[in-house]
């Protein structure tokens, strides 16, 4: 989800796809972890550093309501757990057949839209409950694959695949951060990725398992920002606090934490739940500028500027920042800026396809047709998904047969 710049709420993150879904039993990833993070800069002088956290009392809930929540009032959805009309489903699913082949047939059950899911941003549910509603986002929808693979005796787990950041085109002050999550089954016979988008996927974009604890901490912190959202904040603590029982090692976990306690005006907890996301991690840019906006509302102007300051400092040696500054500039005519945002990208990251196609257009605008090819040739070599492919061949070719202006 995006939080706009002059909406005054905190940045928060989750786990579901930011664009419709296609489903895709191939290679390719999705479902999205989206974070927006206001943009805001001014020189600070450093400050004192901040005092310990007080995990108890952030985890008890007492900054928002009268008692302690007690733990056994944390919520225990049964995520993978199946519904006798799944069971009954599955059962006819060449039940003759080997785990893999009866995963393949399931496959393309869905493809037959023999069940089927339609994709809802703000629909974290369970297997039993995404197959029954027929909605969800991409974890809802990996929530239910990796629950119906497994009962088909399929080996099947989670996966998270690290997507950069990317600025939004049409919000230039929000810091949109990506995090997919999808499905892999592997046998002797290969690895298979069962995803519901493959629009923001891209194979050179690191992956790795998560385990069923850290995908179903990702779950809660979805449904608590659902419930926050909905207004129904005893709930959205009782989730988000599982979610951290589940990790409580996760700095964005605590950053949505802090969150919530600011959007109820519990200011001195929202401080302290993003003070410990930087604990756990010094560079989360979102706690930065959680912290920032916080500040500001309090008046506590040093304080602001000089978070403002770290966010900035390492915005600014983040390769994908740097590349949407050189498509500003290449979109506004400014092909000087955007040659120079770009050599300073590619130095720090040269495996992104993107940032060598927009040099390479950049060059040709340029007149550098030497560069251009050469950029063009590493765009196309790193590209590994057709659609993508597709697209960038209509660009070359609208922009070869485009009379000069």
């Amino acid at each position: 989800m995006k939080t706009p710049e002059n909406s005054g709420l905190p940045e928060i993150k989750r786990s579901h796809s930011a664009n419709r879904p296609r489903f895709q039993p191939r290679r390719i990833v999705a479902c999205t972890a989206i974070a927006a993070v206001l943009l805001a800069g001014c020189a600070s002088n450093p400050v004192d550093p901040p005092a310990p956290t007080d995990v108890g009392w952030l985890l008890s809930g007492q900054a928002l309501f009268e008692q302690p929540v007690p733990r056994m009032a944390l919520p225990e959805d049964d995520i993978l757990g199946l519904s006798p009309e799944m069971r009954r489903y599955l059962a006819h699913v060449a039940p003759q057949a080997s785990p893999q082949q009866r995963l393949a047939a399931l496959l393309q059950g869905f493809e037959n839209r023999d069940f089927t899911v339609q994709y809802q941003a703000d629909q974290t549910l369970t297997a039993s409950g995404t197959y029954r509603e027929q909605v969800g986002n991409c974890m809802a929808f990996t929530v239910m694959m990796v629950a119906m693979a497994r009962e088909l005796g399929a080996d099947a787990y989670f996966n998270q695949v690290e997507v950069p950041p990317v600025w939004g085109h049409e919000e230039s002050q929000t810091f949109v951060v990506y995090r997919h999550i999808n499905m892999v089954s592997e046998s002797p016979r290969g690895r298979r990725v069962v995803d519901f988008n493959l629009e923001a996927y891209d194979p050179i974009y690191d992956q790795r398992r998560l385990s069923d604890t850290e995908a179903f901490a990702q779950y809660y912190s979805n449904r608590g920002l659902e419930l926050m959202q909905q207004a129904q904040m005893v709930d959205a603590f009782r989730y988000l606090r599982k979610a951290l029982d589940l990790k409580p090692g996760d700095a964005d976990l605590w950053a949505n934490l802090g969150a919530l306690y600011s959007r109820n005006r519990a200011y001195g907890a929202a401080e302290q739940s993003y003070q410990q996301a930087l604990q756990l991690k010094s560079n989360h840019t979102i706690a930065m500028s959680n912290l920032e906006r916080l500040y500001r509302k309090q008046s506590k102007f040093d304080l602001a500027d000089h978070y403002a300051e770290k966010a900035r400092f390492h915005r600014e040696r983040n390769p994908y920042y740097l590349y949407y500054q050189a498509r500003t500039a290449y979109e506004h005519g400014d092909y000087k800026s955007a040659k120079k945002q770009l050599k300073r990208a590619i130095w720090q990251y040269e495996d992104d396809h993107r940032f060598h196609f927009l040099m390479g257009l950049t060059s040709f605008k340029l007149g550098d047709v030497g560069s251009s090819k050469s950029h063009f040739y590493e765009a196309f070599s790193l590209v590994d998904s057709p659609g993508t492919l597709r697209a960038y061949n209509k660009k070359l070719s609208y922009l070869l047969n485009s009379p000069p202006k």
